[in-house]
């Protein structure tokens, strides 16, 4: 009979402990069949300590792993799906998956106008560390191109999921993220709901927003957005951000202040914010005797607390009926989400 001899033997990130002359892997799995109840994780002096106990302490880093296991189960699928479509596409074609990508995608593609080119540069002219637009015309070029290339081949991709009827039935986790009794922009009966968290001083967030005022204006009264509150540490000014759009809200002008707050994020001070609100039209004493409410934080801090138990680490993150998607994603990620969800339903896109 094997023996185990004195010492520390790692097993991936367990250190285990061996002590005494010897002791015997007999013995050893002998207590472990002493335990069968599966549920149970240890004992002291004969008194379980249940799994559910334990994954109580770490549900919300639970959750957070099970997101990040299905979207790389989803990534992969997604892959998977793509290249095999394409491959049959190549084969009915008679030609190489390369050639068909070519000969469908890349050699319809138009390239940038100047005109086009003229816009990006404008648009982006913080980002061209100082270069002119004539120095900068080359690599925007390219970058209209490659944003282009990439968007066509997903739409072409897509079409040919939809011939040859790729249908995916790999289930996301969902979470139970409630609405609360946060503002809202949409009907509450809209099959599609998001629970948007987010933080006023977060530039992600800024960019978010964009996304997902198209998202509202391509599905209408068929998604309602629900905004809250979730200020990170790292932005000092956030949360009383939070609180001056939920004193905005007090009279009728939160969807006003949440605007505002995103177009200047340089200016969230107090004396930023009761600028803002005077701005707005917004009755300033009023507003301010709300922003020095404990209740008014108190609501922000529930918001806080809420996300962070359902794992929320970062912003913005969003949850499509209950489908976690975090940072500021592209359209098509959440078009893709949103139709999953109508067809889940039943509902026509």
């Amino acid at each position: 009979m094997r023996t185990l001899t004195p010492g520390l033997f790692r097993f991936g990130r367990v250190v285990v402990l061996v002590a005494g002359a010897a002791t015997s892997i007999a013995t050893a799995s002998a207590g472990a069949a002493a335990t069968t109840d599966s549920t149970i994780a240890a004992t002291l002096d004969g008194t379980p300590i249940r799994l559910e106990a334990v994954d109580q302490r770490i549900a919300a880093q639970l959750l957070r792993l099970r997101q990040e296991q299905y979207e790389l189960r989803a990534q992969a699928l997604d892959a998977m799906l793509d290249q095999q479509v394409v491959d049959r596409e190549a084969r009915a074609q008679h030609v190489t998956p390369e050639q068909l990508i070519e000969q469908r995608v890349t050699a319809k593609l138009v390239p940038a106008t100047p005109a086009e080119i003229d816009t990006f540069f404008v648009h982006n002219r913080g980002q061209m560390a100082g270069r002119t637009l004539e120095q900068s015309s080359e690599s925007i070029a390219a970058a209209l191109k490659s944003s282009r290339l990439a968007a066509a081949r997903a739409d072409y991709v897509r079409a040919l999921r939809k011939r040859y009827k790729a249908h995916v039935v790999l289930e996301p986790p969902r979470f139970a993220a409630s609405p609360d009794d946060d503002p809202s922009r949409g009907a509450a009966s809209a099959p599609i709901t998001i629970v948007e968290f987010s933080d006023f001083q977060c530039p992600f967030c800024t960019r978010a927003e964009d996304t997902i005022d198209q998202v509202l204006a391509q599905y209408g009264d068929r998604v309602r957005l629900v905004f809250r509150d979730f200020p990170l540490s790292i932005h000092p000014l956030a949360e009383g951000a939070a609180i001056a759009a939920d004193c905005a809200r007090e009279q009728g002008k939160y969807w006003e202040m949440n605007r505002a707050l995103y177009a200047n994020q340089s200016k969230l001070s107090a004396p930023d914010l009761a600028a803002t609100a005077a701005t707005l039209g917004l009755d300033v004493e009023r507003f301010n005797a709300c922003m020095a409410s404990p209740e008014s934080r108190a609501e922000v801090a529930k918001d806080t607390a809420d996300g962070q138990a359902l794992g929320i680490s970062g912003t913005p993150t969003f949850f499509i009926n209950g489908v976690m998607i975090v940072g500021a994603r592209e359209l098509d990620v959440f078009t893709r989400t949103i139709d999953r969800e109508l067809e889940r339903l039943g509902q026509s896109r």
